[in-house]
């Protein structure tokens, strides 16, 4: 897969996946589509849903009434179009181009914002039977692409989804919670900081459950780094 992504990635066509404008050669998209983006400026430094440009708390009310199970959560995106609609194309064979343009951005975030980098990088695990059919999972070649370029170890199969669940995408709330409980475990060696990586955080319901994993393993600092973050409904 590894190959397969490499080569997908150096031969994509000099178009604007967008608007299909030409582009500089090493260009995904034109530059008024780039700054059409839906970018997350200003956000809560702990879940990254957005606040105010005027917030100086940068914490939401949410996270200081009832603290997540992790430390930091850094997100390029707000998941709207038309990140909405590039982000599912990675589960697609011919959205495999995507990836490393998406994993770049954040790349590029993470070294803009100071922080203490992590021991190793975890990208969020999928069942086996859903590797199989889909033939990879789209945050680990984001993990990846961030482990090579960061110099950050990445740790592949020491965290792993035990139970088949259904789609998050297709439930509500609550329904998630259920459907995830106990689905997580972790064998790896104890680390104190780590970051899991992952394409787009919603309720935030998943990153909870393996958090809680992680945190039970002895884990002491655990950030989220994501391409998307889904507004609040609210």
């Amino acid at each position: 897969m590894t190959s397969l992504f490499k080569n997908i990635c150096t031969n994509i066509n000099h178009k604007c996946a967008l608007c299909s404008k030409s582009t500089s050669s090493k260009a995904f998209l034109c530059p008024e589509c780039l700054e059409d983006l839906p970018w997350l400026r200003s956000a809560c430094h702990i879940c990254a849903l957005p606040l105010s440009v005027t917030d100086t708390m940068h914490i939401c009310g949410q996270c200081l009434k009832s603290p997540p199970p992790f430390d930091s959560t850094q997100a390029v995106f707000l998941y709207r179009f038309p990140v909405s609609a590039i982000i599912p194309k990675i589960k697609h064979q011919a959205g495999l181009h995507h990836t490393a343009w998406l994993a770049d951005c954040l790349l590029k975030r993470l070294l803009h914002r100071p922080q203490a980098w992590p021991d190793a990088i975890i990208p969020v695990p999928i069942h086996p039977l859903r590797l199989i059919g889909r033939g990879f999972n789209q945050s680990t070649l984001i993990a990846r692409y961030l482990s090579q370029h960061l110099q950050i170890p990445l740790l592949l199969n020491q965290l792993t989804k035990n139970k088949h669940t259904k789609s998050q995408s297709s439930l509500t709330a609550k329904q998630r919670r259920t459907n995830l409980q106990h689905a997580f475990s972790y064998h790896g060696p104890l680390i104190r900081h780590i970051a899991l990586v992952d394409d787009v955080v919603t309720t935030g319901t998943t990153v909870k459950e393996i958090c809680s994993t992680l945190r039970n393993a002895g884990i002491v600092r655990i950030d989220i780094w994501v391409i998307a973050r889904t507004p609040s409904p609210d």
